[in-house]
C-alpha cells in the first residue's frame, strides 16, 4: 500500500495520543505515520515522539496549511491521507477513506461527518459550498473537511500551492478538482473535540473563519 498519513498538530496533547495509538493498532501494512508540530507550547511534540515514524518540528506556529505541506515534503508513501490530530479513536475511520483510492475509482476521497453530528461552522460551510460549485461545478456535502486520502501524483501540484491556514480545505478542493481530479466523498463516523460554547471555542471558530475568508479571496485563481 505504501501509505504516508500526514497529521499537523498545534496544542493537541490532550487527544492527538489517542489518535496516534488508534492508527498504530490498526497495524496498516507498509505505511508511516508524520506528525508535523506546529510550534506547540504544550506536550504534543513529546507525545507525537513516542508514536511517530517522523516528526516535523516547526519553531513557530505558520499554521495548518503550511504545516501541512511540510508533511507533505517527507512524505515516501504513493497514496497520503491527511488526518487532524484531535480525532482520537475515530481516526481508525481512515479506512474507509483508503479502499476507493487504492481501487482507482478516485484521485480523492473525502470524509463526511456522520449523521447527527454537529460540524459547525455551518455559514462558512455553505459559502465554501456555493464558491467550489461555482469555481468548478461540482457540489460537495463536506468541502471543509480535513480528513482525505489522495494519490502521490498530486503532491507536486499542492506542494506548490500557497495554502494559508485552516483555508487549505478550501482551496485544496478547487485547486485539485479544476485540476481534473476525481473524488468521492465517504460516510464515516470521525469526531473531533467538542469546543462547545466556550470562549476558547468561539475563538477558534473565529480563527478558522478568518483564514478560510483570507484563503477563499485567491481561491481558484
Amino acid at each position: 500500500m505504501n501509505l504516508s498519513i500526514v497529521i499537523p498538530a498545534y496544542n493537541e496533547s490532550d487527544r492527538i495520543e489517542q489518535t496516534l495509538k488508534s492508527l498504530k493498532n490498526l497495524q496498516l501494512r507498509n505505511s508511516e505515520i508524520i506528525v508535523v508540530d506546529d510550534g506547540s507550547i504544550d506536550e504534543t511534540k513529546r507525545i507525537a515522539s513516542q508514536y511517530a515514524d517522523k516528526l516535523v518540528v516547526l519553531n513557530r506556529n505558520e499554521g495548518k496549511g503550511q504545516a501541512l505541506q511540510k508533511g507533505w515534503k517527507e512524505a515516501e508513501g504513493d497514496y497520503i491521507a491527511c488526518l487532524d490530530a484531535d480525532l482520537g479513536e475515530s481516526s481508525v475511520e481512515v479506512r474507509r477513506l483508503l479502499a476507493p483510492v487504492l481501487n482507482k475509482q478516485v484521485d480523492l476521497t473525502i470524509s463526511m461527518i456522520s449523521p447527527g453530528k454537529k460540524a459547525g461552522m455551518g455559514i462558512v460551510k455553505r459559502r465554501v459550498q456555493s464558491l467550489v460549485y461555482q469555481k468548478t461545478g461540482k457540489h460537495l456535502q463536506a468541502p471543509l473537511s480535513g480528513q482525505r486520502v489522495f494519490h502521490r501524483k498530486w503532491l507536486p501540484f499542492l506542494i506548490e500551492r500557497k495554502y494559508v491556514g485552516f483555508g487549505i480545505e478550501a482551496q485544496m478542493t478547487i485547486d485539485l478538482l479544476n485540476a481534473g481530479a476525481t473524488f468521492l466523498e465517504v460516510p464515516t463516523t470521525m469526531t473531533h473535540r467538542e469546543m462547545g460554547k466556550s470562549i476558547r471555542g468561539f475563538y477558534h471558530r473565529l480563527k478558522q473563519w478568518i483564514e478560510i475568508e483570507k484563503q477563499l479571496r485567491g481561491a481558484g485563481s
